[in-house]
């Protein structure tokens, strides 16, 4: 379907390269879109920015124009000491930022801090890897979207820049309208539940115990590792009901068992508790006391030193490019 282009006489400016960013800027360049990543001058991604033929502009060189659009691809907690440095130049003109999470306008409430600016969210729903690689292979890849911070002459103007931008990214499921503050909420939780840890950490303690129990570290990570993608794989093709109809006799009672052991009242009070500090805020409050560098570097050096990575960097040997 035809979609004008509402970028006639807007620039628009990607600010950070890293995953996300490096998704993004690939997406549109190969869809021709202009647009250009804003670098301070001494950054360390300006090497990758002219590995990939990326167009640049050094922050120090822009000069406020209306109606220029910022695409947030830079950390959440680094939102508010990047929108200070445009507040010092430009807070009185036109400007519309784009966020792909909504977890620092939930958390700050930027449009009644900046009232002169559009606040948008355009939050692709998947890792940056697939990002590009369902841009580039047309599988299928959604987003959720929110123009309830919009300054522009109305909301439909705020939409049909969103959905420009989503197409010429490669969404094709969607967008689907939300809220600032439901996508940080489903966002954080489903990260925190199950994305981020019943997923990687479940697969390590199934691995550790397997090994303890005489399992070669080979047989191990293929059951607890790398299956994980095929039986990911297998329930988004096939769905949840097709997907128990699937599964052999010995997996379905099995699951069946273990979902009674495991799933008992405590997960789901340890489920509720995280839940309620997302719900109430109280996650903000942490969040704004950690070193998110500091807690990077011990995260993956504990992951580093286990019998697990070191399987994998084994049975997996091309690697990703990050």
């Amino acid at each position: 379907m035809y979609m004008p282009n509402p970028l006639h006489q807007k620039r628009l400016f990607i600010l950070g390269l890293g995953s996300q960013g490096k998704a993004w800027a690939q997406n549109w360049r190969d869809q021709k879109l202009t647009f250009k990543i804003l670098f301070r001058e001494k950054s360390n991604s300006l090497q990758a920015a002219q590995k990939l033929d990326l167009p640049i502009m050094f922050l120090q060189e822009w000069h406020p124009q209306p109606n220029d659009i910022f695409v947030m691809l830079i950390p959440d907690h680094t939102h508010e000491e990047m929108l200070k440095f445009f507040a010092q130049l430009a807070e009185d003109v036109p400007l519309t930022f784009i966020y792909a999470h909504g977890v620092s306008y939930t958390q700050h409430a930027w449009k009644t801090v900046y009232p002169n600016w559009s606040h948008l969210l355009l939050a692709p729903k998947a890792i940056a890897s697939e990002v590009r690689a369902n841009y580039l292979s047309r599988e299928p890849l959604a987003a959720v979207y929110s123009t309830e911070g919009h300054n522009l002459q109305d909301a439909k103007t705020a939409e049909t820049l969103l959905l420009f931008l989503a197409k010429e990214l490669g969404i094709n499921q969607g967008p689907f309208k939300s809220t600032f503050r439901e996508e940080t909420l489903a966002d954080l939780f489903s990260e925190q539940a199950l994305l981020c840890s019943l997923l990687p950490y479940g697969a390590r303690i199934v691995f550790e115990k397997m090994v303890e129990r005489g399992i070669s570290r080979e047989v191990a990570y293929l059951e607890c590792w790398r299956e994980v993608k095929l039986i990911a794989d297998a329930m988004i093709k096939f769905g949840p009901d097709n997907f128990h109809r699937l599964i052999s006799p010995n997996a379905l009672y099995g699951g069946e068992k273990a979902r009674h052991i495991i799933f008992d009242k405590s997960f789901h009070h340890k489920l509720d508790t995280l839940a309620d500090d997302i719900w109430s805020g109280e996650f903000f409050k942490e969040i704004v006391e950690q070193d998110f560098e500091t807690l990077r570097q011990r995260i993956t050096a504990d992951w580093a030193a286990t019998n697990l990575a070191q399987i994998h960097k084994r049975m997996e040997k091309k690697g990703v490019e990050l």
